[in-house]
């Protein structure tokens, strides 16, 4: 994964990825959003054949994009970690 800032304002912060679907960029948006620190979350995929996407993040006043992304980042791997555990549970059941 290849990832470039594009753009790096107060507040604001533009980063292309390189090599990552949807899957990568609707987790770390929606995990983004959840953030009560952050303003605005979301991503665009100019067009299906390209191999690029931008993820676009503005905060509210004072707060800082390194530590949003972070956040958000371990909440990310918080719900890949839940799913885990139930599907664990469910397979479980079913051999039962």
């Amino acid at each position: 994964m290849k990832i470039d800032i594009t753009k790096m304002e107060k507040g604001h912060m533009e980063l292309e990825f390189s090599g990552e679907s949807h899957t990568l960029l609707n987790l770390l948006q929606s995990s983004l959003i959840e953030d009560a620190k952050v303003e605005l979350a979301g991503y665009s995929k100019p067009h299906p054949l390209m191999d690029r996407s931008k993820l676009f993040i503005t905060l509210k006043r004072g707060n800082k994009m390194l530590d949003a992304l972070k956040r958000a980042a371990e909440n990310a791997d918080g719900k890949l970690d839940e799913f885990l555990e139930g599907f664990e549970k469910s397979l479980s059941e079913l051999n039962e």
